[in-house]
């Protein structure tokens, strides 16, 4: 998980996300990084703040098991700004999202 430090998250963040989530989870997110970077720079681009990312690693993981593009085409089915908010607001609102 060291990968998340190029995205200022420190040692305890990952050291907390990794206590989140069972091993083979976390073992999958090492192996697939650069499709979990990919989403992280796409999340930051649009508004998602860096904190709210950690709580999806620990409450919301699924999210960082689809494609970018899966991400993008299901957020462009909202009002971006309204939906940024609202997860923003409460990482859990992420379930209101109907992902393809």
């Amino acid at each position: 998980m060291e990968f998340l430090k190029e995205f200022s998250f420190t040692d305890l963040d990952i050291d907390e996300i990794i206590k989140y989530n069972y091993r083979h989870i976390i073992d999958n997110m090492v192996l697939n990084q650069d499709n979990i970077k990919e989403i992280i720079d796409y999340l930051i681009g649009i508004g998602i703040e860096k904190d709210v990312i950690k709580e999806i690693f620990m409450y919301q993981v699924s999210l960082f098991f689809k494609t970018k593009e899966e991400i993008k085409m299901s957020f462009d089915e909202y009002e971006l700004d309204s939906i940024v908010k609202s997860v923003n607001y409460d990482v859990n609102n992420i379930e209101l999202i109907d992902f393809v």
